[in-house]
């Protein structure tokens, strides 16, 4: 399989290679990760450019630090947590809610159709308008654990950073998610499995 990290055989070579002061490594990092940011961020608030402006942030302060910065074995992971942290901040700053994990809304959009033509026979607004009800039913929490493993491919471990849990906590929440989205979709998941349903219906 052909690597998407340009210069680099796997993300940990563009990470140290970042880490050494490589211009074009620190280039790349943002070209890789800044829309999957963007698009976190816009889960979490409906103002882009206060998103923009984090993930400014993220970068300027990623280069500024990064001789004190360690090793990490998700550089989407580490991004993510350091994106929502700056978010935090900046509603603190903006009073616009308290600044903690647990009280961000965290709000999902579902396609409103497919663009891979091998997916479009799948797609269906009944299952769409189910699902979204489905997904509604679950916490604010319950939707980000969802997100982050399912859509952003973020390992799990390193998800609890990003809930403000525990790795077991986060395993817990994210198995009660699912089983509550199987449990309301009914014959849906039995006909297709969730976690299928999940990637052909949200958007990134």
């Amino acid at each position: 399989m052909k690597s998407k990290f340009k210069a680099y055989q796997t993300e940990q070579q563009l990470w140290q290679a970042f880490l050494a002061g490589n211009k074009s490594a620190y280039a790349q990092l943002f070209d890789e990760y800044v829309d999957a940011m963007y698009a976190y961020g816009r889960k979490m608030t409906t103002d882009g450019e206060l998103v923009k402006d984090a993930i400014q942030d993220v970068f300027v302060k990623l280069y500024n630090n990064r001789s004190n910065l360690n090793e990490t074995t998700s550089i989407k992971g580490y991004l993510f947590v350091a994106l929502k942290r700056t978010l935090i901040n900046l509603f603190d700053d903006k009073r616009m809610m308290p600044i903690d994990s647990e009280s961000v809304l965290f709000e999902i959009k579902l396609l409103s159709e497919t663009t891979f033509k091998e997916e479009q026979e799948l797609y269906d607004d009944a299952i769409k308008t189910k699902l979204e009800q489905a997904l509604r039913e679950l916490t604010s929490r319950q939707r980000e654990a969802i997100y982050l493993y399912y859509i952003q491919e973020i390992p799990l471990t390193e998800i609890p950073d990003l809930l403000g849990m525990n790795y077991q906590s986060t395993r817990n929440l994210l198995h009660r998610a699912m089983t509550k989205l199987r449990m309301q979709l009914g014959s849906l998941s039995a006909s297709s499995s969730v976690s299928l349903l999940l990637l052909h219906y949200l958007s990134k």
